[in-house]
């Protein structure tokens, strides 16, 4: 008889492959990211399609388009596009993520397994002229999806060190078994907790072109502008909650 194998779960890393994980362990430390974010008013039936039902709307339904450059990071640089919903769970109001794109593959790998996020790849860009700032998603290259721009005019009272960025996100474990849609899906709650946090804001807007049936950010109309905020901030992405396992 040939000799047994030797790797059990105790030896293994936390990633795959698991004698080579494609990242390493938490926490992820982030410097100086460039944080661009447009929040407004969208359509109640909309967001409400695309949040679980363990999730509910505020009064006033919510989302928010974010444009992220990372100069650095644990995971390397990169850029990021996010369309969010403000959702509430057991009276907690969340950010409740329902696209994400981004153009590096390691921060993708970490947000899907470990905390659910709905990541693809694919292209962020930043524009900066004149007094503007501008940056848009593109996926494949040349089919915009969502566009923001906005002028720095205002600089708001920053948020105070260790304030947590509250999100939320849908971790869905597809199954390999016949006629079984899912191994395990979880909403799981993840906080960003912020530090030396620089804060303006000014008149700006944000736009979905519809281009992509695949990518369908434009299901979430932009009905009123309600805020445009420009950020540049350190922060700290470590652990996770599960708030339910559904």
């Amino acid at each position: 008889m040939g000799l047994q194998g030797r790797l059990t779960k105790s030896n293994m890393a936390a990633t795959m492959p698991v004698d080579a994980p494609a990242y390493h362990k938490k926490p992820f430390h982030y410097k100086k990211a460039r944080w661009m974010r447009f929040d407004f008013e969208t359509d109640a039936v909309a967001a409400a399609s695309l949040l679980p039902e363990q999730l509910t709307l505020p009064d006033r339904p919510t989302a928010s388009v974010s444009f992220v450059d990372y100069p650095w990071s644990t995971l390397g640089a990169y850029h990021e596009a996010i369309l969010a919903i403000q959702a509430i769970w057991r009276g907690e109001e969340f950010s409740y993520s329902t696209h994400l794109i981004l153009d590096r593959s390691t921060p993708i790998l970490v947000g899907r397994e470990l905390y659910g996020f709905p990541k693809k790849m694919g292209h962020v860009e930043f524009v900066h002229e004149e007094d503007l700032i501008a940056a848009y998603v593109e996926r494949p290259r040349g089919i915009r999806i969502c566009s923001g721009v906005m002028r720095t005019e205002q600089m708001l009272e920053p948020l105070p060190d260790g304030t947590p960025l509250k999100g939320c996100s849908l971790r869905a474990i597809p199954s390999p078994e016949k006629d079984k849609d899912h191994s395990l899906v979880e909403l799981i709650q993840t906080d960003l907790v912020a530090s030396s946090v620089e804060m303006w804001t000014g008149p700006g807007s944000c736009h979905f072109t519809g281009a992509s049936a695949l990518d369908p950010w434009h299901k979430l109309p932009v009905k009123e502008m309600m805020s445009s905020i420009y950020m540049v901030l350190d922060f700290e992405l470590s652990y996770g909650r599960v708030l339910e396992t559904l």
